[in-house]
């Protein structure tokens, strides 16, 4: 048995820490972003939030793309050397992997748990994502396929990515 779980551990599909990209939470000024690019001043980490090192290297930039914006702006990159994860800082309102603002998804969700409609304002087919995503996270409290203003409301209150279709949805805030 303690073979199998030799195995288990070094198997080429089960991903190592450094195929692992953290996103970090900032509270930043995103017109100020635009403005400074590169030079805006983004905070170190004091830990990393893998492994706790207080080693962080500085890990270059890479672009992300916001609702609002035709072109990607600069997120700063840390790399731990430690456990190898690389830190990609965000600013405070955008949830990882997502265009648009926490805000702007939120307030779609909450029209179609109350009125079970859309908004007219954003495309129906990335609605429907979020809401796909919803109630994945639903169906870890209940298995229904509609939702309600409890669960709804039990979801917010955790520190969670409501729209996530992915089991790691904690927040990690800087």
């Amino acid at each position: 048995m303690a073979g199998r779980a030799k195995c288990w551990l070094a198997s080429p599909n089960r991903p190592s820490p450094k195929d692992y990209s953290l996103i970090l939470h900032f509270a930043a000024d995103v017109k100020r972003l635009v403005e400074e690019g590169k030079d805006f001043p983004w905070p170190r980490p004091e830990r990393c939030p893998s492994c706790q090192s207080r080693r962080l290297w500085g890990h270059g930039y890479v672009r992300r793309y916001f609702e609002g914006f035709t072109f990607g702006l600069w997120m700063k990159r840390y790399r731990c050397p430690e456990c190898r994860a690389v830190h990609t800082l965000r600013p405070r309102g955008y949830y990882k992997g997502f265009h648009s603002s926490i805000l702007t998804i939120f307030l779609s969700l909450l029209n179609k748990v109350l009125n079970d409609r859309w908004l007219r304002c954003l495309q129906r087919q990335t609605q429907q994502y979020w809401f796909r995503g919803l109630r994945f996270q639903a169906s870890r409290y209940r298995n229904r396929k509609k939702i309600d203003r409890d669960i709804f409301q039990r979801l917010i209150s955790q520190n969670i990515i409501l729209v996530t279709h992915s089991f790691q949805r904690e927040i990690l805030l800087l």
